[in-house]
């Protein structure tokens, strides 16, 4: 059980993180981990592996995910990720994918 300044300190980042849920606009789900005192962001866009964010503060995760998610993605005529059209079908996996996976590892997909 948390108390005192423990707590105050654990719901100011949980704010924090509510906060940054806001702007990432649906491209990303924060959380905070108060026992290992980290932020924490998944990232929801389309990619062939999960992606998983940790930082300490709530500033160096924002650098993180603008590492991360594609271009463009905090501009204010894109739609929030929740209301794209996903994907029709899966990539098979043939041999050009290796080349895009490669050309986008840069950005973390």
């Amino acid at each position: 059980m948390l108390t005192g300044k423990a707590e105050a300190a654990t719901e100011a980042a949980r704010r924090q993180g509510a906060e940054l849920q806001r702007r990432a606009r649906g491209w990303f789900y924060l959380m905070y981990s108060p026992y290992w005192r980290r932020h924490i962001a998944i990232y929801m866009g389309e990619c062939d592996h999960g992606i998983i964010l940790q930082a300490n503060s709530p500033d160096e995760l924002w650098r993180l995910m603008n590492s991360v998610a594609p271009p463009g993605w905090q501009a204010e005529g894109l739609l929030r990720l929740s209301r794209r059209k996903r994907a029709s079908q899966p990539s098979k996996g043939g041999a050009g994918d290796e080349t895009r996976r490669g050309q986008a590892g840069r950005r973390g997909c």
